[in-house]
């Protein structure tokens, strides 16, 4: 195999737009395009940044409006190899199947495991020690194509998502770094993925994030860092309404009451027990806004109990 010189990028967020940045500077001939969406009514969206850089580099940029546009706009553009980062959509096999040396994505997770939807948030929420980032290939399964690089990314017990996220686009950016020339040039080959070593993730939506206060504390703990900022954070319900919580913290004390019970009210924040009879402090939340305050600023009593998902 000869060099590959049509490269197109289908992508999105901070993490698509290093991605894009670090292929353009190692190889820029090769790169025919950028397919992207306007996706402002997402809170990670990088939009206009991803325009301008494209538009002060005079790199052909194609807005879509939808999964169909893209599929059509792959075909004309002719590509001998697509890059996909942080995209919204399903490639189908009739669409892989159209591009000589296939797409090549990247995956928030140390592929076979966490197959699937929102992988960095369930291994939050499972209280991983590690996560990681895979550059692999698509094929008709889900998330089974070989491999290419990975990166393992440590998961400190107090990291909240949006600082795994920094992690892992750094990740990204260095296996583009270390391997992209060499895949553009046939040099290097990936490696199957062994399948007896799957696990599955499921997608999430918002109404996923509501907490059950009958759980163990530490669970809590890591349902609540796994979801916040930038994502729409788990979520009790109090006089009806969701009451957001994107700040927290865990202590091992035993506090003894109902589970969702308010156990105290400090400087430090709002204690509130949990099934193992320990409590989270609640320190920063949002209520009826989307501006972050202080917990004890909302809730002030004592004889507040929160509601559990039944």
């Amino acid at each position: 195999m000869g060099k590959i010189n049509r490269v197109l990028f289908l992508g999105s967020k901070q993490i698509g737009l290093n991605s894009l940045s670090t292929i353009f500077n190692l190889d820029k001939s090769s790169l025919i395009g950028v397919i992207t969406l306007d996706d402002r009514n997402d809170s990670r969206n990088v939009f206009e940044e991803i325009q301008q850089f494209c538009d002060d580099r005079n790199i052909n940029i194609y807005v879509v409006k939808n999964k169909q546009e893209s599929e059509e706009l792959i075909i004309k553009l002719k590509p001998e190899l697509c890059i996909v980062v942080g995209w919204y959509w399903y490639i189908p096999k009739k669409i892989i199947d159209t591009v000589p040396e296939g797409f090549l994505g990247i995956h928030g997770s140390l592929l076979p495991k966490y197959r699937g939807g929102s992988p960095l948030v369930w291994a939050i929420i499972n209280g991983e020690k590690n996560a990681g980032v895979t550059l692999f290939s698509f094929s008709e399964g889900l998330d089974n194509g070989p491999i290419w690089d990975q990166r393992i990314v440590e998961l400190q017990p107090d990291d909240y998502v949006y600082e795994i996220l920094k992690k892992i686009e750094d990740a990204a950016t260095d296996i583009f770094q270390k391997k992209y020339l060499l895949i553009l040039n046939g040099l290097i080959k990936p490696e199957p993925q062994n399948d007896a070593e799957a696990t599955y993730c499921a997608q999430r939506i918002p109404e996923d994030g509501m907490i059950d206060w009958k759980k163990p504390a530490k669970d809590i703990y890591n349902f609540i860092r796994a979801q916040s900022h930038p994502y729409p954070g788990s979520f009790t319900i109090f006089n009806g309404e969701p009451l957001r919580i994107l700040q927290a913290d865990f202590t091992d004390m035993s506090y003894f009451g109902t589970p969702g019970q308010v156990g105290k009210i400090t400087n430090e924040g709002v204690y509130i027990i949990c099934g193992d009879n320990k409590p989270i402090i609640v320190k920063d939340v949002q209520y009826r806004s989307t501006t972050t305050i202080p917990a004890k600023s909302i809730i002030t009593s004592i004889k507040i109990r929160f509601e559990n998902r039944i």
